[in-house]
C-alpha cells in the first residue's frame, strides 16, 4: 500500500471511516452524483432519494451502502485499488456519499454535487443519539467512544467541528453550476418540490408514477419501518446499530428537547464566529 506521506496532506489521514488513497485516486465521471453533507445533516435520506429517483422506485435493495456507497469508507480485506475497481462496476449514473469538505472532495466541476445543510443544533443532538445507539463493536471499528454525558458530547462535537468545516468549505460553491445546496428543513416541509428541483438540476426525467414511488420510499415512515436497510453492518456482518436505532426521528427543531440554553449558545457562538452573515441567514440561525 502506498505510504500516506506520499499523498497530498489535503486527503487526510487513514482511520476507520476514511481512506485517503481512495479519495486521491478517484476519477469522477460527468454523470456521477456526490452527496457531500456533514454527519447527520440528511445524508442517508439523500442517498435514498437519489437511489429511488435513479431506479424509478425500488424497495427491494439490501442496504443503501451497496447502491450508494460511502466514497472514502475503507472496505474489509480490500485495497484502495480494489475499492476503486468495484466503483467502476457500479450502474450509471454512479451515486456516492461523502462527509468530506470541499477541499477534500474529488471531482468538483466534473461530478454533480448535492449538499443538504441542517441546523447545527439538530445535527449535534442527532449525532449524540447516533453514538448512543451504535453497538460497541461498531463504535470500536469507527473509532468512536460512547459519550460520558450529553454535555461532554457537545464539547467533543464542537472540538471535532465536522459540521463547521463542511458548511464553511462548501458555502463558496453555492452558485456553482454543478453544485446544489438544499436545506434539510425545506425537504422536510415539501419533499415533492425538492425532488422536482433535484430532477431539474441533474437533468433526470421522472414520470408521475415514478415520483410517487420515490416519495413513498423516501418518506420517514417507510425508512423507519425498514431501518435495517440503512443502518449498516460491522466487519463481522452484525448490525452496527441497535434495532430501530438508526432512523430515529428526523425532526426539525428536535434539539429543543435536550439542549440547554448554555449548550445551545456554545453551538451558535461557534457558527457566528466561523460563518458569514449570509450563510447564517440561509441556515436560519442569524440571531
Amino acid at each position: 500500500m502506498t505510504d500516506s506521506t506520499s499523498l497530498d496532506p489535503k486527503w487526510g489521514q487513514p482511520d476507520g471511516t476514511h481512506d485517503p488513497w481512495v479519495l486521491a485516486h478517484f476519477q469522477a465521471l460527468e454523470t456521477d452524483v456526490l452527496i457531500t453533507t456533514a454527519p447527520k445533516a440528511g445524508t442517508t435520506w439523500m442517498q435514498q432519494i437519489l437511489y429511488q429517483m435513479r431506479s424509478g422506485g425500488d424497495p427491494d435493495f439490501d442496504n443503501i451502502d451497496a447502491v450508494v456507497p460511502w466514497l472514502e469508507l475503507p472496505r474489509k480485506n480490500k485495497s484502495w485499488q480494489q475499492v476503486l475497481d468495484d466503483y467502476d462496476t457500479l450502474p450509471r449514473p454512479r451515486l456516492f456519499k461523502t462527509h468530506c469538505t470541499a477541499e477534500q472532495t474529488p471531482g468538483i466541476g466534473t461530478a454533480s454535487i448535492i449538499l443538504t445543510v441542517r441546523d447545527p443544533r439538530d445535527c449535534c443532538v442527532s449525532f449524540y443519539y447516533h453514538l448512543m445507539n451504535m453497538t460497541d463493536e461498531a463504535r470500536k471499528t469507527s473509532g468512536h467512544l460512547r459519550p460520558a454525558s450529553f454535555a461532554a458530547h457537545v464539547d467533543d462535537w464542537l472540538e471535532f467541528a465536522a459540521w463547521y468545516r463542511n458548511v464553511k468549505s462548501w458555502w463558496p460553491y453555492r452558485d456553482h453550476e454543478k453544485v446544489m445546496l438544499l436545506r434539510y428543513k425545506d425537504l422536510k416541509r415539501d419533499l415533492a418540490a425538492g425532488i422536482d428541483q433535484i430532477a431539474v438540476f441533474l437533468g433526470w426525467g421522472l414520470k408521475p408514477e415514478q415520483k410517487s414511488k420515490v416519495l413513498e420510499y423516501s418518506s420517514f415512515n417507510w425508512m423507519k419501518a425498514h431501518d435495517e436497510k440503512f443502518s449498516g453492518q460491522t466487519e463481522s456482518g452484525k448490525p452496527s446499530f441497535k434495532p430501530g436505532g438508526f432512523i430515529r426521528r428526523g425532526k426539525v427543531g428536535a434539539y429543543k428537547d435536550l439542549l440547554t440554553p448554555e449548550l445551545e449558545k456554545k453551538i451558535l457562538d461557534r457558527a457566528h464566529s466561523e460563518l458569514e452573515p449570509l450563510c447564517l441567514r440561509f441556515l436560519g440561525i442569524e440571531s
